[in-house]
Parts: structure tokens; sequence; C-alpha cells
């Protein structure tokens, strides 16, 4: 006979394996990844439910909103996708009247800005945003918060030095590669 304890339904957000192994404990970036990854796979089942869009095409919306106009080769860096992904999502939006594409005045390439109506659906999507991450944040003190601010401020400075770091360093190898 089996134990209640087995009969119970097992989601993928409970496995124990999800939280790592002794390098997880060990490493503050890998926690932070398993916390980033936890949010967004719950993110990707919030988005859909409240607004219909995918949730990669939720962030498509808040990023060309946040930071208008918006190239498709932003677009696909900030969402760390392929241009191809990301234009088909860009003119699926478009039909969809929630952004616009123009034209580059003097070059190649488009720029996305928002529409009315994609500037109104973002609404309630960031109020959820932002119910979700009171949610997260849920039980820290301000002072906790305050300190969690400056420490994310940090890591950001070390981590974009970091990339800075890997970026000359991958140059420089292909640079060696074609002499």
């Amino acid at each position: 006979m089996k134990s209640a304890r087995h009969n119970k339904p097992r989601t993928r957000a409970m496995r124990a394996a999800d939280l790592g192994g002794q390098l997880t404990r060990e490493l503050t970036t890998l926690r932070l990844a398993h916390l980033v990854d936890f949010m967004n796979r719950a993110a990707s089942l919030a988005y859909p439910r409240v607004s219909g869009l995918s949730d990669f095409e939720w962030r498509i919306i808040a990023w060309v909103c946040e930071t208008p106009p918006l190239s498709i080769n932003d677009l696909a860096a900030r969402l760390h996708r392929g241009v191809a992904q990301v234009s088909r999502t860009v003119k699926k939006l478009v039909a969809a009247g929630l952004l616009h594409r123009a034209s580059r005045r003097g070059g190649p390439g488009v720029l996305i800005t928002p529409t009315r109506l994609g500037r109104a659906v973002r609404v309630p999507l960031a109020n959820l945003a932002r119910q979700r991450n009171a949610t997260v944040i849920d039980g820290l003190t301000p002072e906790e918060i305050k300190l969690l601010d400056h420490c994310i401020a940090v890591m950001t400075k070390n981590a974009l030095e970091q990339l800075a770091s890997e970026q000359r360093l991958q140059a420089q190898a292909k640079a060696a590669r074609h002499a």
C-alpha cells in the first residue's frame, strides 16, 4: 500500500533537486540563478493567465514600453534570444496592434515603439509584476531591502566588469584565430 506522501502530485517547483547541491549552497551566483529561475517559471505561468500573452510577448512589450524605441537587435540582446525569434514575435505583436514598427531613418533596420493599445495592455501586467515583486520580498524589512538593493548594485557593477573582460578576451581570441 502506498503512503499518502507518494499520492501527492509533485510539481516541478516542488522538487528538492531543483535547489541544487554543494556548489549551489556554496556560490551566491548559483543561488541567485535558482531564484531567478523560480521567479521566471512562475511568471511564465502568470502572465499568460492574466493577459493571454506569452511570457516572451509580455517581456517584449515591457522592454519596448520601458525604453522606446528599440531595434530588433536591441530587443534580441536584452532578451537573450535570436533575432529571428524576436522579429517573428514583434511581427505578431504589430499585427495585434500592440507595437509599431518603423523604418530607421538613414540606415538599415527598424525601430519598435509601443502603440496606445500596447501601453494600455502593459498597465495591468506592470501591476501584476509589482504584486509579484511584493510577494517575493515579503518578510524583508525596509533596511534589508535597502541592503539588498545595494548588494544588487555592487554585484551588477562587478558582473558588467566581468562581462566586458570576457568580451575583450573573446575578441582577442577571435583576432588571433584570423591572424
